[in-house]
């Protein structure tokens, strides 16, 4: 296995792993999820559409959209949140998703390089799939 041809495969399993998500996401749990939580279904839509733009190179999504998501990291109170899902690692997960929008849109307001940006992005990223598969162990 040759060197040269990891950053490709990284590409790809990272792909893979977008993927696997994307169709978790939309499975019918996840629906439920969802619906049950509608604060949780604004914020991704937000996310969703920035991080899967950075992906392909474009940080305008997230440049442009970075404090609207901060709005929504702030809406997802524990009182909106479901009983279900009201837990000690879901809600310190809940905590640092929150600090990393605030992180990403630090960083946005800050014109630091988009590298660092897509970083942060796709921390956030992997912060908001922790959350989901947290809530949909907890059905």
């Amino acid at each position: 296995m040759s060197n040269q041809n990891l950053p490709t495969k990284m590409k790809f399993l990272k792909s893979l792993f977008a993927s696997a998500n994307v169709f978790a996401l939309n499975s019918a749990a996840a629906k439920s999820f969802t619906e049950a939580w509608p604060q949780i279904k604004s914020y991704y839509d937000v996310l969703s559409k920035s991080f899967h733009a950075s992906e392909k190179g474009n940080l305008n999504e997230i440049k442009s959209h970075s404090a609207i998501l901060v709005e929504k990291a702030e809406e997802l109170s524990i009182e909106g949140m479901p009983a279900e899902y009201r837990n000690p690692k879901i809600l310190e997960t809940l905590l640092n998703l929150k600090k990393q929008t605030k992180v990403v849109n630090y960083l946005v307001q800050e014109n630091v390089m988009d590298a660092e940006i897509k970083l942060a992005l796709t921390k956030l990223n992997e912060i908001f799939h922790q959350i989901v598969e947290l809530c949909l162990s907890e059905k």
